[in-house]
């Protein structure tokens, strides 16, 4: 999606964030300039002590004392200029994360369910520290170089003013021409480099997801392949950035030659004219050689700058989503017993194709209803519609025969969703089955715990309801977890019940195990998603859903 902000209001957003640190980013310039003059006058005194030696004259130990204190210095003042620029960048950093981490809580769950996982991984990771360029190596060095040249134009105007134009063109060639027209060659480049990158991110992720399924029906080797393609066309893309790269700074360096020879050349004939000395020929020659440092740092700035930019791009566009209505007066004080879908349709943002088209479904509580069908098909963007994760393109979904907008978390507490892979957390046992309610006492915990077999197996844990669960540690097997799940949702008391595909990883007996559970402890109504029809075998009514529409295939409307 092309962005509508120009590069001027992005730069402008971004250093507004600023603000409240601009001080040390005028420290850090005073630093880079000091530092800068304090380099150029250490040569600059040598010059001056070598004529010094040369006419006879001695050399005090003051001077000598002064090169030790200015050599001195010039660490001290690159430290600070470093020290207060990266300051201000990994404090800017910290607080776009937060920012961003604070957004997609805001859109979550719908953000964090899209498709595009790639996107949001580059955004936290690549994207964030690509405005570190921004903030760390474009404002200081800016400024730094534009009060540099304004110092030094008007000191080799005093020589002669053919050197200061011989300089201030070498200087806007570095610094302003060759950056803008590679910034203009790099643009298409960085996008492509940041489409194929995203693509292979995704690609990665879905891979990792998709694990299972790809050792069962071995094709492993062929994802492989395709992650190998991928990543190929990403360092493809590498090498054409680095290569345009490697071109502008040969211009540079070209320019900068050239700059330096016409520089002693028009030096040369001012000797040798006697329109000026010799020394002060010299010195500004030296003063001239030395200064490019600056000037050099915004040569290379187009690349870090166009990612900045790109990445800004990116953060402002998750920043400035609209948020849904997360919060309002509340449901309903009685519980959900009717659910009705009335000729709802539905299409992800950005897609012209409607994944669901004129849905309809009327189901009446206590009962259980199936849906099945291929993957792709709908079934689950039809139960995340039920939790008002999405917003219907048209149509009505009704609860207890009255209709009204409802905010997201006001249905929080009358849905219990259970999805395909187990969503189990660094946390304890108890943490992960009630979310934090201190509510819940262990008494209703182990009851519940029972009443899915898993009493016993948690109780032989080392620590019981205490002990933490990991990814690294293997201490439930995938139907275990699955009941993990299930016991969340029996202790959210919920009135609705949504199994996403719970039976895809079990075997037959665990899936036999956890169907009865299902059936003997969830109250009302309780949707059962699955493309296995062994899993919806006991439904009272089942569903198919097929292009988007969904067909009665047992039971009764």
């Amino acid at each position: 999606m092309k962005s509508n902000r120009s590069n001027s209001q992005i730069v402008k957003r971004l250093i507004g964030f600023v603000d409240f640190l601009i001080y040390k980013i005028v420290i850090a310039v005073i630093f880079a300039v000091m530092g800068f003059f304090t380099s150029v006058l250490i040569p600059v005194i040598l010059v001056e002590l070598t004529f010094m030696v040369l006419a006879g004259k001695s050399i005090s130990y003051l001077v000598l004392g002064i090169l030790i204190i200015l050599g001195i210095l010039r660490g001290l003042f690159r430290y600070g200029e470093h020290y207060y620029g990266h300051y201000v960048a990994f404090r800017v950093l910290a607080n776009y994360r937060q920012a961003i981490f604070r957004k997609l809580r805001h859109l979550a769950p719908a953000k964090l369910d899209q498709q595009d996982s790639g996107k949001l991984l580059k955004m936290i990771g690549e994207d964030v520290e690509a405005l570190e360029v921004f903030f760390a190596h474009t404002l200081a060095p800016l400024t730094t170089a534009s009060i540099i040249t304004i110092l030094l134009i008007p000191y080799y105007w005093r020589v002669n003013w053919l050197l200061a134009v011989i300089a201030l063109l070498t200087y806007l060639l570095v610094a302003v021409v060759f950056p803008i027209v590679f910034a203009n060659h790099l643009k298409p480049l960085l996008t492509k480099q940041n489409s194929e990158r995203k693509q292979y991110m995704a690609l990665f992720l879905e891979s990792l997801k998709g694990m299972t399924d790809l050792l069962q029906y071995f094709t492993v080797k062929q994802k492989f392949n395709e992650l190998d393609q991928k990543s190929q066309e990403v360092n493809q893309c590498e090498r054409q950035v680095a290569m345009s790269q490697y071109i502008q700074m040969a211009n540079s360096f070209f320019a900068i030659g050239l700059g330096i020879s016409a520089f002693a050349l028009v030096g040369v004939y001012l000797v040798e004219a006697e329109k000026q000395s010799l020394v002060q020929v010299i010195k500004a020659f030296v003063v001239f050689s030395s200064s490019f440092a600056p000037y050099l740092e915004l040569s290379r700035l187009p690349l870090g700058f166009k990612r900045s930019i790109l990445a800004a791009e990116h953060v402002f566009s998750l920043l400035d989503e609209v948020e849904p209505i997360k919060s309002g007066k509340g449901l309903y004080d009685v519980k959900i017993n009717t659910i009705e879908v009335k000729n709802v349709s539905f299409s992800y943002q950005n897609r012209s194709q409607e994944i669901l088209e004129q849905v309809n479904l009327s189901v009446e509580g206590p009962q259980m209803v199936g849906i099945i069908g291929e993957s792709g098909s709908g079934k689950s963007t039809l139960m995340k519609l039920l939790m008002n994760w999405y917003q219907a393109s048209s149509g009505q979904i009704i609860y207890n025969q009255q209709y009204r907008e409802i905010a997201m978390d006001d249905l929080q507490s009358h849905f219990a969703y259970i999805p395909q892979i187990p969503q189990i957390f660094h946390q304890t046992i108890r943490e992960n089955v009630t979310f934090g309610n201190r509510f819940i006492t262990d008494e209703q915990i182990l009851t519940v715990a029972k009443k899915c077999h898993l009493k016993e197996r948690i109780l032989q844990t080392e620590k019981g309801l205490d002990t933490v669960l990991s990814a690294e540690q293997k201490i439930f097997s995938s139907g275990e977890l699955q009941r993990l799940e299930l016991m969340r949702a029996l202790l959210k008391d919920a009135e609705v019940y949504i199994f996403d595909e719970p039976t895809s990883n079990l075997d037959s007996l665990n899936e036999a195990s956890l169907l009865q559970v299902i059936k003997s402890e969830c109250q009302g109504i309780v949707f059962m998603i699955s493309h296995r029809p062994s899993t919806v075998a006991s439904c009272d009514q089942i569903y198919k859903m097929c292009d988007g529409q969904l067909y009665l295939v047992k039971g009764e409307r």
